[in-house]
């Protein structure tokens, strides 16, 4: 049973009952309502937070893989633009210096593409990189069998040709070469002798007295000299490779070719030695073009692998004291 208000009137005297205000009900079941709602809101934050289902466990981990993954991704397809743009400049230099012809792949547009970009990008921004980024590989790819055959079919080598390659002067001149028995390069460098600084036309290859020099490459003996004077080259030969290309092998200790005999590349010519002015036994070899001294490094490529000659040529460039 309901209970019964009364209230006391001044005027009349009297009490008298209390009527229900429609306003003050009102606000009461408002109160009541906002009060419920946020007692559901708050239970079901804490449940989400601290009462998760086996299946939101999951899907929680699945989304922080994701986001590792998707950054991990915008990296590689960062570096992956950057190493096409690289070998996409290399192919255009390789075609005008070896093949003195610009590359005739079109270039792929620019995609303008940043690590910062894709990580804002959502999954359809997303896609649309990797797509161009595969496109662009395929253009390369097309581009790249297309020289292939063109200039597959521009450097056949005939007899001709093959007897002047077997002629340059590419061959190691030292059996066992090492890329450390370079211990002084072409360029200025120290005189061992009078300690200035002077122009070294060739490079010291140290190695131990009798260790056989090979000859660089196919050619002629044009020239061999003896000499007992502790100065100059000593004992020394020249061999002529046609084409304007000539090289010489000095300090020699012995000298087992005659001038006017051919040789092949690979053949003994002689010795290590340290005749004439020489402060170590070393070949001292160089390479003529011309008539011109050419730096050797730039011929000494035959049975090197890529790290190694980039080894050869920072050894070549330390500007030390030679040994002759």
């Amino acid at each position: 049973m309901a209970r019964i208000r009364f209230r006391y009137n001044p005027n009349t005297l009297k009490y008298e009952r209390v009527g229900i205000r429609v306003g003050a009900l009102l606000f009461t079941l408002f109160s009541y309502v906002a009060i419920g709602f946020l007692f559901f809101v708050g239970l079901l934050l804490l449940q989400n937070k601290f009462l998760n289902s086996d299946e939101e466990k999951a899907l929680r981990a699945e989304n922080r893989a994701l986001a590792q993954h998707h950054q991990q991704l915008a990296s590689t397809l960062v570096r992956a633009h950057r190493q096409l743009d690289e070998l996409k400049s290399q192919e255009q230099t390789l075609a005008s210096r070896i093949f003195e012809s610009p590359a005739s792949v079109p270039a792929p547009p620019a995609m303008g593409m940043s690590r910062d970009v894709i990580l804002m990008a959502d999954a359809s921004e997303y896609d649309r990189h990797t797509e161009a980024l595969t496109g662009t590989v395929r253009q390369l790819l097309e581009g790249a069998r297309y020289l292939n055959e063109i200039h597959g079919q521009q450097a056949r080598v005939g007899k001709k040709e093959m007897a002047e390659v077997t002629a340059l002067p590419t061959g190691l001149p030292l059996p066992h070469f090492d890329v450390t028995m370079m211990v002084s390069g072409y360029g200025n460098r120290i005189n061992p002798f009078h300690k200035g600084m002077y122009h070294h036309d060739g490079v010291d290859l140290r190695a131990p007295r009798g260790t056989p020099v090979l000859t660089a490459g196919h050619g002629v003996v044009a020239l061999v000299r003896q000499s007992d004077l502790v100065a100059g080259f000593g004992n020394y030969v020249e061999i002529d490779h046609g084409r304007g290309l000539l090289t010489r092998y000095a300090h020699l200790d012995e000298v087992r070719v005659r001038p006017g005999q051919k040789v092949k590349k690979g053949d003994p010519l002689g010795t290590v030695g340290m005749s004439g002015g020489s402060t170590a036994p070393h070949l001292h070899y160089e390479v003529l073009k011309d008539g011109k001294n050419q730096n050797p490094v730039w011929y000494l490529v035959e049975g090197l692998t890529a790290d190694a000659y980039a080894t050869l040529v920072q050894l070549s460039k330390k500007e030390n004291q030679s040994f002759d």
